[in-house]
């Protein structure tokens, strides 16, 4: 399936805005509060061209979740690799963030962009996670402007048939999509790579790499990093919390 090209530009806001109502009312899916209150901790990882205080969406690279009120971000270590090695060089990296709630029946989404340098993320390529910040004074102007919303961390491995979801940015999508899926199994691959993962039943999507994923709780207890081999085509793979906890930092909100 080829990718819609992403169009439009985003504004930073420089009122204070207050977050809409949060969960959604009552339902049989045990999930509906735990995805609202997800949707505002995940942003998606742009390459933007600026212009004073407007940006230009060039290409969406994948999707990431706040870690800390700091705005601190976790996403995977691919997109920021793709973006120090890409043949068209990133013009401004950023993580953005709806102002409040996202808005998908909305024509045009109230939206914050936050420059980050990926020289300055954390990159460890044996668990495919990287740890980003926004650059310079920005954090305080988050604080301001929009209320970073910390994930939470289960770091016990959840039994096979576990139901999770998970949440991001596929192809180039403005708002984030969430799909639900079952843990498969949790494996130590063989040979030269001893990292865990958990294996997810449901197929994921370009774009949804970095998405977190979590438990009915809202709890994280992954980060989706790839989807299936040509041979697996209907399975997505995720590392598990426990084999990047020291990269989580004291300043997450743990379990």
């Amino acid at each position: 399936m080829k990718a819609a090209a992403l169009v439009g530009c985003v504004r930073i806001l420089v009122s204070t805005s207050t977050a809409q109502n949060g969960p959604a009312a009552a339902t049989s899916n045990p999930f509906i509060a735990a995805i609202a209150t997800i949707k505002r901790s995940v942003g998606s990882i742009d390459c933007l061209a600026v212009s004073g205080t407007d940006a230009k969406v060039l290409k969406r690279m994948g999707s990431a979740f706040l870690t800390s009120e700091e705005a601190d971000f976790l996403t995977a270590a691919h997109i920021v690799i793709a973006m120090q090695n890409h043949a068209n060089p990133c013009l401004t990296p950023a993580i953005t963030l709806a102002v409040s709630d996202w808005r998908p029946d909305a024509p045009t989404e109230q939206m914050l962009w936050f420059p980050f340098k990926t020289a300055d993320c954390r990159v460890d390529r044996s668990t495919d996670v990287a740890k980003c910040r926004p650059s310079g004074n920005l954090p305080a102007r988050i604080r301001n402007s929009h209320k970073a919303v910390p994930v939470q961390f289960a770091y016990n491995n959840q039994p096979d048939g576990a139901q999770v979801a998970f949440t991001g940015f596929p192809l180039e999508e403005r708002d984030p999509m969430t799909f639900g899926a079952h843990v498969a199994a949790y494996k130590i691959p063989s040979g030269n790579q001893q990292t865990p993962e958990l294996v997810l039943d449901h197929a994921s999507l370009p774009g949804f790499s970095g998405s977190p994923v979590f438990l009915a709780d809202g709890k994280v207890i992954a980060i989706l990093l790839r989807d299936g081999t040509p041979e697996a085509p209907g399975i997505s793979i995720a590392r598990p919390v426990s084999a990047f906890r020291e990269m989580v930092g004291e300043s997450a909100q743990n379990e």
